[in-house]
C-alpha cells in the first residue's frame, strides 16, 4: 500500500475523501496483526496538517519550530492527534457496522468535540476555502478533524461509509459515492484491481486443473 498517497481520490476520479477519513487512513493495513505507521512522530503529523488542512507552510512553521525546542509539547499533541484518530476509526467503524459505538470512544470524542478553539477561521486561498489558523494551539490544530468527523457520523453520508474489502487487510475507510452504493474498494486502481486480477487467477487455475473432457 505505500503506493497511496495520503491526499489520495476516490474510485473512478471522484472527489478526495472527508478530513476525517483521510486522517483515519494515516495508518494503513490496519486489518493485519502488524499495520502501517504513516504518522510515525510529531513532524509527520505537522507535514500531513500542512497538506491536508492548513494549506500552507507559513501556518504550521511556528508550530513546528516550537515543537523542535519543546519537544514535550510536541509528544502530547502527537500523542493526542494519534488517539483522536483511533477514536474516530472506531466510531466510524461502529457506524458501519451499525452498532452501539464504545462509551468510552464516543465520550472520548465529545471532549475534543467541547474544545473551543477561538484561533480558527475559513479563508479563501488559491480558489478555494481552507482553514486558517492563528496563533494556533494544538488543540486548534485537531478542531477541523474533529467537525469533520461529527458531520460525517450525523449527516447524509453516514449510511455511505464503508470499509475495505481487499483480503490482504487493507482496511482503509472511504465514502461510497456509487449510484448502487454497492462500491468495496478504497481505491478501484489499487485494491480493485488486485481483487480483479486475483479472482481472474483463481478462475484460470481452475480452467486449468480441471480434467479434460
Amino acid at each position: 500500500m505505500s503506493s497511496k498517497e495520503y491526499r489520495h481520490s476516490s474510485a473512478d476520479g471522484g472527489p478526495k475523501e472527508e478530513l476525517a477519513i483521510r486522517f483515519v487512513n494515516t495508518a494503513a493495513w490496519r486489518l493485519r496483526s502488524s499495520r502501517e505507521e504513516r504518522l510515525p512522530d510529531a513532524q509527520a503529523l505537522l507535514r500531513w496538517l500542512t497538506a491536508n488542512l492548513l494549506g500552507s507552510e507559513h501556518q504550521s512553521d511556528p508550530m513546528s519550530a516550537r515543537w523542535h525546542t519543546y519537544q514535550d509539547d510536541g509528544a502530547k499533541a502527537y500523542e493526542a492527534a494519534i488517539a483522536l484518530r483511533e477514536t474516530i476509526y472506531e466510531l466510524l467503524v461502529a457506524r458501519i457496522a451499525d452498532v452501539a459505538p464504545p462509551i468510552e470512544a464516543l465520550e472520548y470524542f465529545n471532549v475534543f468535540l467541547a474544545r473551543p478553539a477561538d484561533g480558527i477561521r475559513l479563508e479563501w486561498m488559491a480558489g478555494e476555502m481552507v482553514w486558517r489558523i492563528d496563533e494556533a494551539s494544538d488543540s486548534d490544530l485537531l478542531k477541523p478533524i474533529t467537525i469533520s468527523a461529527a458531520n460525517l457520523m450525523t449527516g447524509p453520508k453516514a449510511h455511505r461509509i464503508r470499509q475495505c474489502q481487499n483480503d490482504r487487510g487493507c482496511g482503509w475507510l472511504f465514502v461510497d459515492e456509487s449510484r448502487a452504493m454497492n462500491r468495496r474498494w478504497c481505491s478501484m486502481g489499487d485494491c480493485g484491481n488486485r481483487a480483479k486480477a486475483q479472482r481472474h487467477y483463481r478462475r484460470s487455475r481452475g480452467k486449468s486443473d480441471s480434467p479434460s473432457s
